[in-house]
């Protein structure tokens, strides 16, 4: 059985600088053929919208407001919103989920990170906040965020994860809702500040101390989260 070579038929690609790097010109030639080709059977739309001439939106001609100091959302974005379990700031903890439906990313925004608050949210001037450090310590020191200024800092990524994000999924029924009412209570950014073990360096720690109590400046101060 004698096999025939097809007539005509195209030179194989010429490598530029090996590794598989094709030549432009040849790629380009083949690549147009292969669009015509693609492009046939949506050519009568493609030449009716190039037949219109191509018009200037209306706010591209106008000129657009002055840029204020602190920079908001467009108002297209005024649905990109965090929901509250407590809008009206009644005597019990307030939630707001983050609406991670309508993010694109992997950063939650400053303004739209997940928030829980047992009593409000507090109004604390950083000029008289205090970080107090004391216990099993050799010498125990007290903190203005001045100070802290002055030491080296990091920044890093961290993913933070409210302890009862998802609790929605428990329901007896399945919850047609989106992802910010099932998983709103967690959210990713970018924090900056001094790490605990150089302040705990700083103050000289004690060997034998096993646990750290960490208790925030909000009105609750029973709230607390321990760490060994």
């Amino acid at each position: 059985m004698r096999i025939r070579k097809r007539r005509n038929q195209p030179p194989p690609l010429e490598p530029v600088a090996g590794n598989g790097l094709l030549d432009r010109r040849a790629l380009l030639g083949r690549g147009i053929v292969l669009a015509g080709a693609m492009t046939t059977g949506a050519g009568a739309s493609l030449n009716s919208a190039a037949a219109e001439p191509l018009k200037n939106d209306q706010w591209s001609l106008e000129t657009g407001e002055a840029v204020p100091p602190l920079q908001t959302a467009s108002r297209f974005e005024k649905g990109v919103v965090r929901t509250l379990s407590n809008p009206n700031n009644e005597l019990r903890n307030s939630h707001a989920r983050t609406p991670h439906h309508l993010l694109q990313g992997t950063v939650t925004p400053n303004s739209l990170f997940f928030n829980i608050c047992h009593s409000g949210l507090p109004d604390i001037d950083p000029a008289q906040h205090k970080l107090v450090i004391h216990g099993l310590v050799k010498q125990p020191m007290v903190y203005t965020v001045e100070s802290l200024a002055r030491y080296p800092m990091v920044s890093r990524m961290h993913f933070i994860e409210c302890a009862g994000n998802s609790a929605p999924m428990f329901s007896s029924e399945p919850m047609q809702v989106t992802a910010q009412a099932l998983h709103g209570l967690a959210s990713n950014g970018e924090w900056t500040g001094v790490l605990l073990s150089t302040l705990l360096d700083d103050v000289g720690i004690d060997p034998k101390a096993k646990w750290i109590l960490a208790e925030g400046a909000d009105l609750v101060g029973t709230y607390r989260a321990a760490c060994r």
